[in-house]
């Protein structure tokens, strides 16, 4: 950049201005910078966007598989109840009766000491 004009001095005090500023149009380092700026704009900006949209997929599932343990969890406490009582002894004896099996008597029970 150049200055040109004429400049006044009286008492200290600058006065009657004539400053003209013209730029070199053959200086393409105003275009470069500005290019460097706006690319360097557009990859934090897709930076950013790609972060956020990262931090949604991952709570998204997160939100899932906490939605499916919660299934999970409660298909284990029913099953839980369910072999509590398959297994209980009082099922077993009904079976067993109803299969045509009875109590061993007396002669057949064997003490092993």
């Amino acid at each position: 950049m150049q200055a040109v004009g004429k400049i006044n001095i009286k008492g200290g005090v600058i006065t009657r201005q004539d400053v003209r500023l013209t730029r070199d149009l053959k200086d393409m380092s105003f275009i470069y910078l500005s290019l460097a700026l706006a690319i360097l704009f557009i990859v934090v900006a897709s930076f950013y966007i790609w972060c956020r949209l990262t931090v949604v997929n991952t709570a998204y599932d997160i939100s899932m598989l906490h939605s499916e343990r919660s299934v999970l969890v409660e298909s284990n406490k029913r099953l839980k109840m369910d072999l509590s009582r398959l297994k209980s002894p009082k099922r077993i004896e009904e079976i067993a009766l109803k299969q045509g099996l009875v109590y061993p008597g007396s002669d057949q029970v064997i003490v092993v000491k």
